[in-house]
């Protein structure tokens, strides 16, 4: 019971100062805001984008950014390994101005496969959390044949 009671105080702690102050959010500021953000789709690919762009002061942010990754298609080796650069344009809502708030982001993306030699276009809805600085989501990248469960980890700043 004792161990109870500490660790619902110590809940109740967190969610009060999660939930407490004025724009403590990144996306409830009016201005520039970037991140950096980590991405794995069924562990044959990794993929490290930035974007910068624009928030609106409630939540919503519009930007564009750049990445690059890796795939493998098949066993790991040097030939089965395809280089992916992308360009892409991102809108995200992040739902509460609080240090912990529920997001959803929606990624435009046209990557270019140098390895084979031809771009390829994708669309990335995701959900996630926001918890300060540090993000954390899951979604679902839809580029073709290609198309499969997606997370990331990310950093603003």
């Amino acid at each position: 019971m004792k161990k109870f009671l500490i660790m619902a105080m110590a809940v109740l702690g967190i969610a009060t100062q999660a939930f407490a102050g004025d724009n403590v959010n990144r996306h409830f500021n009016k201005g520039y805001a970037a991140d950096v953000q980590l991405t794995s789709t069924d562990v044959n690919m990794f993929h490290i984008t930035s974007s910068h762009g624009w928030a609106f002061g409630n939540g919503l942010y519009l930007g564009g950014g750049a990445g690059f990754g890796a795939e493998w298609l098949g066993k790991v080796s040097e030939s089965d390994v395809h280089y992916v650069p992308s360009l892409f344009v991102n809108a995200r809502w992040s739902i509460l101005n609080a240090k912990v708030s529920p997001f959803v982001d929606l990624k435009a993306t046209q990557y270019i496969d140098l390895t084979a030699g031809k771009p390829n276009y994708g669309l990335t809805p995701s959900v996630g959390l926001d918890m300060g600085r540090v993000s954390l989501s899951v979604g679902y990248s839809l580029r073709g044949e290609r198309s499969a469960m997606q997370v990331g980890l990310g950093f603003c700043f």
